[in-house]
């Protein structure tokens, strides 16, 4: 059995498991090795996880590093932070260019890309500097020179 069937072996497995949010677990497997990342809500149901992987046939070893979090709601995990960011820059920022990005990586927000103009580049960074579960940024955004002509034909008519 190769990786990729192994992986999706595990995963149909994952999904079978009463009580298991399946969905919150990441499976990867290199060379018959299983490693399972994300969150559970209790010890019990990681046990179960662990208890189902490591005696599947197939699987020659384990390596899991599931979180146990009592209340994955109030969770800030980087892709939540990610998503929130990800929310406020497209309902706040007129019109955000296709390669605006937000990555984020350990708390810590870094913003990449352009923006249309200076006003929406210091948006993006408040919007980082509140985004709750944030621990610092890095703003490494630009306005594009389309904006800054605009801009600059807008100041000289006034």
């Amino acid at each position: 059995m190769d990786d990729l069937d192994l992986r999706n072996l595990v995963l149909a497995t994952l999904e079978r498991l009463p009580l298991i949010a399946a969905s919150h677990i990441g499976v990867a497997v290199r060379q018959g090795v299983v490693v399972l990342t994300g969150h559970v809500v209790d010890k019990s149901h990681k046990a179960v996880i662990e208890f189902a992987v490591i005696n599947l046939p197939e699987v020659k070893g384990l390596a899991q590093k599931i979180h146990v979090c009592a209340d994955l709601e109030f969770l800030d995990s980087d892709e939540e932070i990610a998503r929130r960011m990800v929310r406020m820059i497209e309902w706040n920022i007129s019109n955000p260019q296709n390669d605006l990005r937000v990555r984020v990586e350990d708390r810590w927000v870094t913003l990449t890309g352009h923006v249309g103009c200076s006003q929406d580049l210091e948006k993006a960074e408040q919007f980082a500097k509140i985004v709750r579960g944030c621990a610092g940024f890095s703003n490494n955004l630009a306005v594009s020179n389309q904006a800054r002509v605009a801009d600059a034909s807008r100041e000289a008519a006034a």
